[in-house]
């Protein structure tokens, strides 16, 4: 559970973006820095200042025992202690002054009454030549207590407030904070100029693979240095050069493939067309010619017997279904009135001979011609071959053909109720999918969209869309017969 949470931090962290990350790292180092360096020069300033307060506090000091021993003994006390209050006047650090005898007592004091606590206590009694010093802490601060002896008095011991070294570390501290600020904010400048230094070239490698995403093969990345990622933009580049060139090479291949189908689909429906025309002008006149000769044997030789009757039948269905495989294989409603006719015609033949319901649909804008010959045939196939899978595969009880004409493209329908199938497991079973690959093949030669939407239980739907070209014209079709 901690690893997971740690890791879900880490790959947050990570996914900030370079901008922030730099950012950040430059706001650490910078409050770091500027924390440690307070620190230190707090500490050393504030050793050095109070070191100052003390000389200077030993300094005024004996300037007061030299005005005292000056003023003569204890016989003056009045005027030394009006001296005394005129050198603390002057001087605001001296928070107190006090007079004392040689047993310790108290002979007088500035402000007056105004006797620290514990005065007598725990301070070293001055020598004979030399002022004792100590340092105090209390409710104002840190006091400096200074006691030297007086000769002809005993001794004076003076208080010094630290508020000028707190004054000063404090100005300091401002001082560095401030420094501190504008580290921070020339931090942010130089990562806001660095992130763009470094993230320029990504951003120009982003675009570039969205480009080629896009189909766009000829972008490329520019290389703006030598550094890790201009050599990542230069490797960049001659994998697109390199999928540039494959991409030729699979065009080429597709190029030469669909040359191949196309030349063996237009060879199937030229040599379609030929065993039509044989069928229906020859087998056909044949046939025709030998049930002529039966019936007019009739009339020499009296009315037609049973058998003969039969034979005359049999020559009849022969014609018939002559007539069936001529307009299978290459129906000539196709060729003389279009696609619309001929997939109609092909409904109502599918329903006549397996029974199954069977229903059409045609929608064009009024005022549309016909489609080239060269998109109809290909359609024509899809369809015959779509009705041809619905009739032996699907069990269905109904199915549809729906024709969708448009300005710019045409969309053909097959839709039924039967078992359905699953496309994938189908496709893996090459010999049971030959249908599907003929009419997907046949609607790649038009550039158009082959689409199988089945699942089993719940019928299929085959749908192709062709788009037409600006100048596509039926009429011109060499193939029109």
């Amino acid at each position: 559970m901690l690893r997971t949470f740690v890791s879900s931090i880490v790959e947050r962290a990570l996914s900030i973006p370079i901008f922030f990350k730099v950012l950040g790292i430059g706001a650490v180092v910078a409050v770091l820095f500027g924390s440690l360096t307070l620190v230190q020069t707090q500490a050393g300033a504030s050793q050095f200042l109070y070191r100052l307060l003390e000389q200077g506090s030993l300094s005024t000091a004996h300037m007061v025992v030299d005005t005292m021993e000056a003023h003569g003994g204890t016989a003056d006390i009045a005027g030394i202690m009006e001296h005394l209050r005129d050198v603390r006047l002057e001087l605001p650090e001296v928070r107190y002054i006090v007079v004392l005898d040689r047993e310790e007592g108290i002979l007088g004091s500035t402000p007056a009454g105004n006797i620290p606590p514990g005065l007598q206590r725990d301070f070293p009694p001055p020598n004979r030549f030399e002022c004792a010093l100590r340092t105090v802490s209390g409710h104002e601060g840190r006091l400096v207590e200074v006691r030297c002896p007086v000769a002809g008095i005993g001794s004076v011991q003076l208080g010094f407030a630290d508020a000028m070294v707190v004054q000063r570390l404090a100005a300091l501290r401002g001082t560095i904070l401030r420094a501190l600020a504008w580290c921070l904010v020339l931090g942010a400048v130089l990562a806001l100029f660095l992130t763009h230094l470094l993230t320029r070239p990504i951003h120009q490698l982003v675009e570039s693979a969205r480009r080629i995403r896009d189909g766009e093969f000829d972008a490329r990345a520019k290389v703006f240095s030598n550094d890790e990622v201009g050599r990542l933009a230069v490797a960049f580049n001659q994998m697109a050069e390199g999928l540039g060139q494959y991409r030729l090479e699979v065009q080429a291949k597709e190029k030469a493939r669909l040359s191949l189908i196309e030349s063996v689909v237009q060879a199937q429906e030229n040599e379609r067309k030929s065993i039509s025309r044989e069928l229906h002008d020859h087998l056909g006149q044949s046939l025709l010619a030998l049930l002529l000769q039966v019936q007019s044997g009739h009339a020499t030789t009296g009315p037609a017997d049973s058998h003969t009757q039969s034979i005359e039948q049999s020559i009849r269905g022969l014609i018939d279904e002559v007539r069936r495989l001529a307009g299978g294989m290459r129906p000539s409603i196709l060729d003389d009135y279009g696609l619309d006719s001929a997939l109609a015609r092909h409904a109502e033949e599918v329903a006549r001979l397996s029974g199954l319901k069977v229903g059409y649909q045609c929608t064009c804008p009024p005022g549309m011609g016909r489609l080239p010959l060269a998109v109809e045939v290909p359609l024509f196939r899809v369809a015959q071959e779509a009705l041809a899978n619905v009739v032996w595969h699907a069990h269905a009880t109904h199915a549809s053909v729906i024709l969708l004409r448009h300005p710019h493209d045409v969309t053909l329908l097959v839709e039924d109720d039967g078992a359905g199938f699953d496309p994938a497991a189908v496709r893996e079973h090459s010999d049971r999918c030959l249908g599907l690959v003929g009419m997907q093949e046949r609607a790649a030669l038009l550039g158009g969209d082959f689409l199988v939407q089945s699942v089993p239980g719940q019928g299929t739907t085959i749908r192709v869309r062709v788009p037409l070209s600006e100048d596509a014209d039926a009429d011109t079709n060499p193939d029109r017969g």
